[in-house]
């Protein structure tokens, strides 16, 4: 205390009291501007509604797979999305409780771990060990979703043989799967693929269709189809996700839709099928589906058409308009959708 003060704090005790409360309140740590106040204000409303429907994950993290048999290496190369259900959780959002917040960066460590740990070689096995591990370490979920597309790489040949280690990605498909496992009840699985884009040049054609003053499409019973084909399948009860369904049914049922989807489209490789609509086309591939793989309970197909229209300003410059050129182009794009179902 500076001399000319402590004179009169003796004279006058209150007068100390009331320097010693200045000096501690102007020494009070106060938060600096453009920091984060945790102390402060941490809600603006006033009402609370009702919290209706929550989840939270983690989105986007890709993880590449290497297995090595000998000199012979295979890969596993994801994106996955995980989604976490939890009646608790609904404290982080109304009381800002985060004690069964399962951190999203904790979720994408995961992700990485279950790609060293799992055996499993198709994405529908990686997906259950994940989901299933989250479920065996946080006893609050109630539930768990895994979502996970697998970038296709085949292997590069040369020469006529297979390369050890060398691959070539097969964009733009991806195949995909959604796994859901309720706790206490069997796992939910929906296997699919994603842009399986498809052309054949003649054995199609459209006619027969509605014609009114705005119909300006002209019939025809030759002309090119294309589309980029998105397929799901469902599975029937004790097949995929049971404990006796493993990678090689999940991989063999795979194989077999999509066989069956692409012969629907193409035809035997001669003379091909000929396709009064794409519709149609799509319906025989999901029946084709069912009759060949009987894990199938149902399948969907979404076929938006990529048009190849005919360039007929050929007949104004000397030549002859054959089938033989057309002006490709992906929009707009008719939305068809299919699902078939035992």
């Amino acid at each position: 205390v500076p001399e000319p003060w402590r004179e009169l704090f003796l004279r006058d005790p209150s007068l100390f009291l009331m320097f010693s409360l200045l000096r501690l309140s102007s020494s009070t740590k106060q938060p600096k501007l453009g920091r984060s106040n945790p102390a402060g204000p941490t809600k603006l409303r006033t009402t609370d509604y009702k919290l209706a429907d929550y989840h939270h994950g983690k989105s986007k993290v890709r993880v590449l797979r290497v297995r090595q048999d000998g000199a012979t290496h295979t890969v596993q190369h994801y994106d996955v999305l995980t989604r976490l259900f939890s009646p608790d959780t609904a404290d982080v959002y109304t009381r800002e409780d985060n004690a069964t917040c399962v951190a999203t960066d904790t979720q994408r460590n995961a992700v990485y771990l279950i790609a060293k740990r799992s055996k499993a070689i198709t994405l529908e096995g990686y997906a259950l060990d994940l989901a299933n591990h989250f479920l065996r370490e946080y006893p609050f979920i109630a539930a768990m979703e895994v979502e996970v597309s697998e970038i296709l790489w085949q292997r590069y040949t040369a020469q006529g043989q297979v390369h050890n280690h060398g691959f070539i990605k097969a964009a733009p498909e991806t195949a995909t799967v959604f796994v859901r496992i309720d706790r206490g009840e069997p796992p939910v699985v929906v296997s699919g693929f994603k842009g399986l884009v498809v052309l054949k040049t003649t054995q199609s054609g459209f006619s027969g269709f509605p014609r009114d003053m705005y119909t300006l499409l002209p019939e025809t019973t030759e002309r090119c189809m294309a589309t980029e084909m998105d397929a799901t399948w469902k599975y029937m009860p004790g097949t995929g996700g049971s404990p006796s369904f493993g990678c090689a049914d999940f991989a063999a049922t795979r194989a077999i839709v999509r066989t069956q989807l692409l012969r629907a489209f193409f035809g035997e490789p001669t003379a091909g099928v000929f396709s009064a609509s794409l519709q149609a086309t799509v319906y025989d591939g999901g029946c084709l589906v069912l009759e060949n793989a009987p894990a199938v309970k149902s399948v969907s197909i979404e076929t938006p058409n990529i048009h190849m229209i005919p360039w007929e300003k050929l007949n104004v410059m000397g030549e002859a308009f054959e089938d033989d050129v057309y002006v490709a182009t992906s929009d707009p794009s008719g939305s068809i959708h299919c699902e078939v179902s035992r």
